[in-house]
């Protein structure tokens, strides 16, 4: 069953991957905007190496293919603040004091991408994992409080309350909320993957307000 999901999940993000990239040409390579793929990239990858764990088998080969995932979780995500800085210029809600404000959006970025570069890969233990006919290998030495994903969260949070208040954009909000949601239901649903469900959720209202960003600028 999980393993279906996992393809299921990776399919569609491979399509939202290639549906960005031929958006690329139409807004310009170097938009903020696109790190959004990079995250998008990273999340095709990590859920289409899980449901393919268990015909590789435990070994160095599976294992080297999941430290890339922690990899690309590193170094992509923090990238969605300057994603979200880009929503924020991009649609007139910042209007005041932008050099800061984007200033602080790369502080943040660079500070989290070196948090989880010290947190999470250097030293990392992959041990692996069994779990409903799903075989991955899991970084037992991750700290278990995830302070980056928390603090990106928040920062959308108040991203879309405002899209919602100011331009009547209620999508970004309720991807966030949903995420959140996920995070709650994923402490009491152990035996089914469902943040995976939600992130993706999350991940479509962020394509949504990328493309409403260019409708409104």
């Amino acid at each position: 069953m999980e393993t279906f999901l996992f393809l299921f999940l990776g399919f569609a993000y491979l399509c939202l991957f290639i549906w960005e990239l031929l958006q690329v040409k139409k807004y310009g390579i170097r938009n903020h905007a696109n790190f959004l793929i990079l995250v998008i990239f990273g999340l095709v990858y990590d859920n289409l190496i899980i449901p393919f764990g268990r015909f590789i088998g435990e070994g160095n080969t599976l294992k080297a293919l999941s430290k890339i995932r922690y990899w690309f979780h590193a170094l992509f995500t923090p990238t969605l603040i300057l994603f979200a800085w880009n929503v924020f210029h991009k649609t007139g809600l910042l209007s005041t004091r932008q050099t800061l404000w984007k200033l602080l959006a790369y502080v943040l970025t660079i500070g989290f991408i070196v948090y989880e570069l010290l947190t999470s890969i250097m030293g990392m233990k992959l041990e692996p994992k069994w779990e409903d006919g799903v075989l991955t290998y899991e970084n037992v030495t991750q700290p278990g409080f995830p302070l980056m994903v928390i603090v990106v969260t928040l920062v959308f949070g108040a991203v879309g309350v405002l899209l919602m208040k100011k331009l009547r954009f209620p999508w970004l909000f309720i991807g966030t909320v949903v995420m959140l949601l996920g995070g709650l239901l994923a402490n009491w649903i152990k035996n089914f993957p469902i943040m995976n469900v939600f992130e993706l959720l999350f991940i479509v209202s962020l394509v949504m307000t990328k493309h409403f960003q260019f409708r409104v600028h």
